[in-house]
């Protein structure tokens, strides 16, 4: 069974929140890793087939015009303050 690809921003399943959102001793201990001498070669290659490889998707990001039609077509953006006039 060949390993499935990672989501761009999937976290890894046993997080209890993302990890960039704790700290960095519970990440390495949530993830039963090793910050010290990392992982053993067949803790990788396990990890490997159970998660997949951790690549980034293909998409080519956010674009400008993209991001500013998302701004303009914002509803908040629509509402008017009323309290100023």
């Amino acid at each position: 069974m060949a390993p499935k690809e990672t989501p761009t921003g999937q976290s890894v399943p046993n997080l209890q929140r993302p990890a960039h959102a704790i700290d960095h001793a519970k990440v390495v201990a949530e993830t039963g890793s090793n910050a010290i001498d990392g992982l053993t070669s067949t803790e990788a290659a396990e990890r490997l087939q159970r998660y997949g490889r951790n690549v980034l998707d293909n998409t080519g990001g956010v674009q400008s015009l993209e991001i500013l039609i998302r701004q303009v077509a914002n509803p908040m953006n629509l509402v008017t303050n009323q309290s100023g006039s």
